[in-house]
């Protein structure tokens, strides 16, 4: 017996999920003990069938029941194990991680090259302050964003990345992750499911999580998402990286873009197109956005700004199809944009003066230059031993070390020699899936002058390793 309260926040795939769950867990649905069918389960508690079909799903996921072919879902045996009381959390004042001292430090998404360095934003901010200065007072501005910056990034997108769209499409967020909530906000999650890359941003994952969507991972291949896994799903909004498959670095290829696009069609399926740093290619032309070549509209565009001028600006963007637009429009009658009207001011001259792109291209060859180094000695030094996994773009690599570490070790390893690197697993919803000698090495925070030493250290530490 189960109860489900229809008018209760949680959704209602969660409830029944919950309940299951302690159901198995209690012993009171055995091992090889088998589930009402979901058609069964959904006509005896007047549920729809996708509700019964997202709970077990996450049992699946998660190894509390499993399916057999032609016969359904059974419980699956369970490691007996005694529950503990909570206990209350102390926050440490210091972990032992945050104690430790670093030389050099591979972290990804810190920019060493940024908009501070640029006279010419310095001056986009002077102007946008005395322009607010000689005005008599200061109004709540539009809650997607000043409309002449999101005419003068509609012309700058096209251009640049081939997005067709109008100024009314764009709204202004603080980040990918409000941008995330925006999006989940306009769908139901009782009637719509997500999917997105395994392995893929965690920050994505979290936040469907919290708006309580059943996540289904699709399989990333050599070129990208599998299409073929993702033909079966119906009535889903599914996240990809194209451009840049984040963190593997493969280019989605055309025809598989063509394929995604035609499943939107069939399956009533939408793309949330994550074009996180589709400025950053150092040996080939920009990858046009999917966006682009989308003919029937199904495609949510994301943008960023943190990669190409800063991280803590926080400013970003969504690309809504239009009609989307009246159900955005309805459920943020009253918001306010979230990016301050300063910085808005500031960026509208900076793009259309011309300096965002002059500044794009010393930043695409100051990035190039490390990317480089960092590509031709671990090809000439540690042949054999590591190599590199998705060249050519972005602020980052993975690094596969020829070891039989873990993650944890290996980055253990790497710290008693004062390098901070970071692990991969938290990007796969299945860790177990997770290469083990795999390690994000990002580059984008290292002076370019200090890389040749901070290389020859990496380089050492994996030779102690292999």
């Amino acid at each position: 017996m189960f109860t489900l309260d229809k008018k209760c926040s949680v959704p209602l795939y969660e409830q029944l999920y919950e309940q299951l769950k302690q159901q198995i867990l209690s012993g009171n649905m055995a091992a090889g003990k088998r589930l009402p069918s979901t058609r069964e389960l959904a006509s005896e508690y007047k549920l729809s069938r996708n509700t019964v079909i997202g709970a077990y799903q996450q049992l699946e996921v998660e190894g509390y029941i499993k399916p057999i072919t032609g016969s359904g879902y059974y419980v699956e045996k369970l490691t007996s194990f005694k529950a503990e009381s909570p206990k209350s959390y102390i926050f440490p004042a210091a972990t032992e991680q945050s104690k430790q001292s670093y030389d050099y430090t591979f972290a990804y998404g810190d920019l060493d090259y940024n908009c501070y360095s640029s006279k010419a934003w310095r001056k986009c901010l002077l102007n946008a302050y005395d322009r607010f200065a000689s005005q008599k007072s200061v109004v709540y501005e539009e809650p997607q964003g000043f409309f002449n910056l999101r005419q003068i990034l509609s012309g700058y997108l096209y251009q640049s990345r081939g997005v067709k769209c109008s100024a009314r499409q764009i709204i202004f967020t603080s980040g990918h992750q409000q941008s995330m909530h925006i999006i989940a906000s306009l769908f139901s999650n009782a009637d719509w499911g997500f999917a997105m890359e395994n392995p893929g941003y965690s920050g994505t994952r979290q936040v469907m999580e919290q708006n309580h969507f059943h996540i289904t991972p699709i399989p990333v291949e050599a070129d990208g998402i599998s299409v073929h896994a993702v033909q079966p799903l119906f009535h889903t909004l599914l996240c990809v990286t194209p451009s840049h498959q984040f963190p593997l670095g493969s280019v989605l290829p055309i025809s598989k873009r063509l394929q995604l696009l035609e499943w939107t069609k069939k399956n009533d399926g939408y793309i949330i197109e994550d074009d996180y740093d589709s400025e950053l290619r150092y040996h080939n032309r920009p990858i046009p956005s999917l966006q682009s070549i989308d003919s029937s509209n199904r495609t949510i565009y994301l943008g960023t700004f943190s990669k190409s001028l800063s991280p803590d600006l926080r400013i970003a963007y969504v690309v809504l199809p239009e009609h989307i637009l009246p159900s955005y429009r309805e459920k943020y009658l009253y918001a306010n944009c979230t990016v301050p009207a300063l910085l808005q001011l500031t960026l509208a001259e900076y793009i259309e003066s011309g300096e965002y792109q002059r500044h794009i291209n010393t930043m695409r060859t100051h990035y190039r230059k490390k990317h480089d180094y960092i590509r031709n000695y671990v090809k000439e030094t540690l042949a054999g031993k590591a190599v590199l996994i998705g060249e050519d773009a972005g602020l980052h690599f993975v690094i596969s070390v020829r070891t039989k570490q873990t993650q944890k070790e290996l980055i253990e390893q790497f710290a008693q020699n004062k390098i901070r690197i970071y692990p991969t697993e938290l990007f796969w919803a299945d860790k177990t899936l997770c290469p083990q000698n795999q390690l994000l090495l990002g580059f984008s925070a290292i002076p370019l002058t200090q890389l040749p030493k901070a290389m020859k250290k990496l380089s050492e530490v994996i030779e102690s390793i292999v």
